[in-house]
């Protein structure tokens, strides 16, 4: 964690994010997810729809936009 990054805990879960993806976190839903091709967290907002599972920051699995 550098001096830039922000702590949110919620849950008993600690989320470590730098200031520019906690901006786009704001007001975001993040659930862990799992499937027969195994677990990820998903990001929700209520205007950004799904936002990818497995690192990726679009569509599933490593997409990029």
């Amino acid at each position: 964690m550098t001096e830039d990054d922000m702590l949110y805990k919620e849950y008993g879960i600690s989320i470590i994010a730098d200031i520019r993806m906690a901006t786009a976190l704001e007001g975001a839903i993040v659930d862990y997810t799992e499937s027969n091709n195994g677990g990820g967290f998903e990001i929700r907002k209520e205007n950004m729809g799904h936002v990818g599972g497995c690192g990726g920051s679009c569509g599933n699995c490593g997409g990029s936009c």
